[in-house]
């Protein structure tokens, strides 16, 4: 005669039977309102373009700088009340990102541009390092974006989008990479309801003529067909700034913003 026994779960395993549930629950709950935090952080999404098409042409150079003139920015400190040893006892979280007098991690591109080089953007990566996303913005053509987890900890990737495909992925330590195909140029918001300080940007990137803005605010757009252009700013805090310019064969046009809080 066979004995059955009773076998209980280990505590572990509830608790994270318990977290994978309340994420999802909360996944179901915002689609059920309605609500997509995308819509909310002011993110711009950029419908695709048609018509934009390889045409290898003597352009020009746009440079300059995102020149910061608001207030002192101060982060937002977060206490981190779960994983702390790989995640540490507290964030700082800043709005703006600051150095050398100008803004760094701003979106900077051509907003009507119809043809010129062909995209060139290194194969973009998006990891998960001591709790927090790097880069914190990441620009990519139309395509394959790898997700990795370089922690020793769960996380879980949530896309809000509202052109390409809403995603919730949970990435274990040690886990292989998770391959995400985002086809739709717009800028989506991800995060980790885990962690829920971790919060990043993906840029899909509807023509070449893209960059992120780094020490000093700089940027610089090669190879631009000579005409006229709508040259758009977007920075989580800040929104959307845009100025006209007009580029010419063989020359280098210098445009600066001034940004602030």
């Amino acid at each position: 005669m066979h004995t059955t026994r009773s076998i209980r779960p280990s505590s572990a395993i509830l608790t994270l039977s318990a977290m994978v549930t309340l994420i999802f629950a909360g996944a179901t709950a915002h689609a059920k309102a309605g609500r997509n935090p995308a819509r909310e952080s002011g993110a711009t999404a950029l419908p695709a373009q048609a018509g934009y098409t390889v045409q290898q042409v003597a352009g020009g150079t746009i440079q300059g700088k995102l020149l910061y003139v608001g207030k002192p920015v101060r982060p937002e400190r977060v206490t981190v009340t779960l994983n702390q040893s790989a995640c540490g006892n507290f964030k700082e979280i800043y709005p703006i990102r600051v150095e050398q007098g100008g803004v760094v991690g701003a979106v900077v591109w051509l907003d009507n541009v119809t043809h010129g080089k062909a995209f060139a953007f290194p194969n973009p990566v998006l990891d998960q390092k001591k709790c927090m996303f790097v880069p914190s913005v990441v620009l990519m053509k139309p395509g394959k974006l790898e997700v990795k987890n370089s922690d020793p900890v769960t996380h879980n990737i949530h896309i809000y989008a509202r052109y390409n495909r809403a995603s919730n992925h949970m990435m274990a330590p040690g886990s292989s990479p998770v391959e995400l195909t985002l086809m739709r140029p717009e800028t989506i918001m991800v995060r980790c309801d885990i962690h829920p300080w971790m919060h990043g940007y993906i840029v899909v990137a509807k023509n070449p003529y893209y960059a992120i803005s780094q020490a000093g605010g700089a940027f610089s757009l090669t190879d631009v067909p000579p005409g006229t252009y709508q040259l758009k700013v977007w920075q989580k805090k800040i929104g959307t700034k845009v100025q006209q310019v007009t580029v010419q064969a063989g020359k280098t046009t210098t445009v600066n913003f001034k940004l602030g809080s």
